[in-house]
């Protein structure tokens, strides 16, 4: 193996982690640092001797005693030293003196893609570009014998210079790198990448290929392209959890992507590394949306905005379940718990939103423990026990999702309005991410909504059966609740429409996925009102007494359904391209 040169001698000194002057190796002047690690701090500076712009990756000795440290080191400007190739960050040389080892490459001025789709997310055109380019660096680098095991967006630069020069992204840092032929650095077992990143083997200490480096390509373009990162969870234990589990289809999220684009990234982030194919896959996938015979496919691609494809901020995640958690509020005290007057309701309206803007979880759980302790001091445990009833079902089906814990609540809401069948169409739009969740906040909502039915004794949908017994025959009693509510809630007959809306939720973005113009409009409107012959029909099957057509609940279902997709964008086609 090939090692750094040999050490340069330098006046003794107490070493530190800074450089001892501005010039350094009497050739590279400092100019600024541009960032640090746990490897080192890399700086920008100047080439004194050749007259150029250069990257100083400064690597100080006392953070690598061990021999293995050495080797890393080394390893790094071999790997780097073998590629030559546009959108890899070029290496130059490797230096050492007495305090620290120097790794010296091009300066690329820019921005991280990590900070890009923190600041301003590329849109889709922009992805697919640098999409082709890393998955060209990579097929050069395996094609030299060299496997990244670090591939993220921490680790792609996109330059200022990108429209001038072509290069839309560049991948660096190559320091956990492994070279065919090579002794690896680590043992059987030992875990190397970044958890958020690493493919299933890489996790479980198996070592990493190609393959692995296809799956965080693929990892990293879904989290452009969905907005979000599906593996990152809220500990490492979350995270290694949604690993072995696999990832939701990129279609579920943007249902709005051509086919083949989705499917080649969902085939590469396979569990099983051997189906994943080759990075030439995922990149003539992505090339086919660019022009050629795929042009007309490729104007379903849009330009966005940050989460504009039906994905919700964080922010926008907490004003949604806020929002639902000042309706709950609202309705529980005035309905349910005999609290009146329209002050002391708009601030306990108040009082839930706060709470649950600030933590959705905290916030949820005080308002459910605040409502089922309320009934039960008031003297009416059975009208306490179907609340916990209501509440206790929420965390079980959406645990992973608190900021969705209030939106069952919206159901009853819309009931009031005539429009509690439009629901469906709003769990699809909240909850888009994963079926499950769609199937879940859909079921809930129908859940909340035959509860409230049962507490107020008003009509929100269906109403209550011609034979069920009044409120003030089981509100005072436990046994009696159970009895003369929940029990009849839970047979199948009462069941079915959970399940129908269930359903509903989950495929309303699979029917929507290629549609376009004026077929979305149409494939809404049937979904819409196939939703509500459904619902008259389990109403029917479940004895509700003559409920109406409800027309504006048909008609909302189907604006909501058609807000999936925002307005296409048409993508250039290359040159010489019909």
């Amino acid at each position: 193996m090939n090692t750094l040169p040999q050490e340069v001698s330098a006046p003794p000194r107490a070493r530190g982690a800074g450089p001892r002057s501005d010039l350094v190796m009497g050739r590279f002047r400092l100019i600024e640092p541009l960032g640090s690690g746990g490897h080192g701090t890399v700086w920008a500076a100047r080439d004194e001797r050749l007259r150029r712009a250069v990257a100083l990756k400064r690597i100080p000795r006392e953070h690598n005693a061990k021999r293995d440290d050495r080797r890393r080191i080394d390893r790094e400007a071999l790997a780097a030293a073998r590629l030559s190739h546009p959108a890899i960050v070029a290496f130059h040389e490797a230096l050492s003196d007495a305090d620290a080892y120097y790794l010296v490459t091009e300066l690329v001025r820019g921005s991280s893609l990590a900070q890009r789709f923190a600041r301003s997310r590329p849109d889709d055109r922009e992805l697919v570009g640098i999409g082709i380019a890393l998955a060209d660096a990579l097929a050069h680098a395996h094609a030299r014998g060299v496997v990244h095991r670090d591939v993220k967006p921490q680790n792609v630069i996109i330059a200022d210079d990108a429209v001038e020069t072509g290069a839309r992204a560049k991948l660096t840092d190559f320091g956990v790198a492994q070279i065919a032929g090579e002794q690896p650095l680590t043992r059987t077992g030992d875990v190397i990448g970044t958890l958020a990143y690493m493919s299933p083997e890489q996790a479980n200490g198996k070592g990493a290929t190609a393959a692995s480096d296809l799956y965080a390509l693929a990892l990293t373009l879904y989290e452009g392209f969905s907005g979000t990162n599906p593996l990152r969870g809220a500990t490492a234990v979350a995270t290694v959890k949604r690993l072995s589990q696999g990832i939701p289809s990129l279609a579920i999220a943007r249902p709005d992507l051509p086919r083949r684009l989705a499917a080649a990234i969902d085939r590469a982030l396979s569990i099983d590394p051997s189906q994943r194919g080759r990075v030439s896959d995922l990149r003539d996938a992505l090339a086919s949306v660019r022009g050629g015979a795929a042009a007309a496919r490729a104007r379903t691609l849009r330009r966005r905005r940050p989460q504009a494809a039906g994905r919700l901020t964080e922010r926008g995640k907490r004003l949604v379940g806020a929002t639902a958690a000042a309706v709950l509020g609202i309705v529980l005290s005035d309905e349910f718990l005999a609290v009146h007057g329209g002050m002391t309701l708009l601030c306990i309206g108040t009082a839930a939103l706060l709470s649950v803007a600030f933590s959705p979880r905290s916030g949820w759980l005080l308002i459910a423990l605040a409502a089922v302790v309320w009934a039960a001091i008031t003297g009416e445990p059975g009208t306490a026990l179907l609340l916990a009833a209501a509440f206790a079902a929420t965390p079980l089906l959406l645990g992973s999702e608190p900021w969705l814990w209030c939106v069952p609540a919206l159901a009853p809401a819309l009931g009031v309005l005539g429009l509690a069948a439009a629901f469906p169409a709003l769990a699809a739009r909240l909850a888009g991410r994963s079926a499950w969740q769609r199937a879940a906040l859909g079921a809930l909502g129908y859940w909340w909504l035959a509860i409230t039915e049962a507490l107020s004794a008003h009509r929100l949908l269906f109403g209550a059966a011609a034979s069920a017994t009044p409120r003030s025959g089981w509100e005072g009693s436990a046994s009696a609740a159970v009895t003369h509510v929940l029990s009849p809630l839970c047979t199948p007959g009462h069941l079915a429409p959970a399940l129908l809306w269930a359903v509903a939720a989950v495929l309303l973005p699979w029917i929507l996925r290629s549609a376009s113009g004026a077929s979305r409009i149409a494939f809404a409107a049937l979904w819409a009102g196939a939703l509500i012959v459904g619902c008259l029909i389990v109403a029917h099957s479940a004895g509700a007494p003559n409920p109406p057509l409800p027309l504006g609940a048909a008609a909302l279902g189907a604006l909501l359904a058609l807000s999936f997709r925002a307005a296409p964008l048409r993508l250039p086609a290359r040159p010489g391209v019909a």
